[in-house]
């Protein structure tokens, strides 16, 4: 089972502090020293002694190291210090992948939706399918997908109805196709949500063949993927890759060029989420592809 990694909470690295943030500040060496900190206008905060310092625009890590080597400074004794945000659940790091503007981590407030999200990163591009919005999202018990038909609250003016995002969701905007007749298609069938040819523009890899047809179904393996390459002398010549190598590892052989006319088939599993439950897998295979111009020729 893949780690669930720090993207699924809302982690140190996340959250940059600003004016009128309160931190926790604990010394385990000098119990006198711990208190609550609020950042100040002049984006610092003031201890005892030591003196100002700067936190503003620094992740609790970065200013975590700041603070320690203030204090060391005075007080050689202490070897450690521990920094918590105060409040964090008013904080929220969603990730926004797609088709939209910006891409990327955006610090939400309140209680966000799925359009508060998508307005942050620039708004969704004209290639956007608004109908079929992903959230998705992890917990102890492995990933859930929410559909979210966005077009259709914005049409009828009930963004009341969008579900509240929370800290670590991925909001994934996917791409509008429309009918297309041509050759050198690539067929991907399987475990995958779209099964049918695309045509692929531009060079691509398997991890765009895959997302064009809507990504993996919950009980894909893609440990086993199959390509089949038709071969010049009327042969075929069969490629296994391992994708989840690829998506933990990096393996670039394991997400090998698509040519057209490939077939691609996804195996299915019932380890789907075991294999997933980390959201970095669905952000690496949305962002790696974020570009992807994928056309149905024909749907199954």
């Amino acid at each position: 089972m893949i780690a669930i990694l720090a993207a699924a909470v809302l982690s140190a690295q996340d959250v940059r502090l600003r004016r009128g943030d309160s931190i926790r500040l604990d010394v385990p060496q000098r119990d006198d020293l711990g208190r609550l900190l609020t950042v100040d206008a002049k984006g610092e905060v003031n201890l005892p002694i030591v003196g100002a310092i700067r936190v503003e625009g620094l992740t609790l890590d970065e200013a975590r190291g700041a603070l320690l080597r203030s204090l060391q400074d005075i007080y050689p004794s202490i070897q450690s210090i521990t920094l918590s945000l105060q409040g964090e659940d008013a904080r929220r790091v969603i990730y926004v992948q797609g088709q939209v503007a910006r891409p990327g981590k955006y610090e939400l407030g309140g209680a966000p939706s799925v359009w508060d999200a998508i307005k942050e990163a620039g708004g969704a591009t004209a290639t956007a399918s608004l109908d079929g919005v992903r959230i998705v999202r992890t917990s102890s018990d492995g990933n859930t997908t929410t559909l979210v038909n966005l077009q259709q609250a914005l049409d009828s003016g009930n963004l009341g109805s969008l579900p509240a995002l929370k800290p670590g969701d991925a909001v994934i905007v996917p791409e509008r196709t429309a009918s297309y007749t041509g050759t050198g298609a690539v067929n991907v069938f399987g475990a995958v949500v779209r099964p049918a040819s695309y045509a692929l523009t531009q060079e691509k890899k398997l991890i765009d063949a895959i997302l064009a047809a809507g990504g993996p179904t919950e009980n894909a393996s893609l440990g086993k993927v199959t390509i089949i390459r038709l071969n010049a002398d009327g042969g075929t010549t069969r490629i296994s890759a391992n994708l989840k190598r690829y998506l933990e590892n990096g393996d670039l052989k394991h997400n090998p060029p698509i040519f057209p006319n490939d077939t691609v088939n996804v195996p299915r599993s019932s380890s789907f989420w075991a294999t997933v439950a980390n959201p970095n897998f669905f952000l690496a295979l949305v962002s790696t592809s974020a570009t992807v111009a994928a056309i149905v020729i024909y749907s199954q």
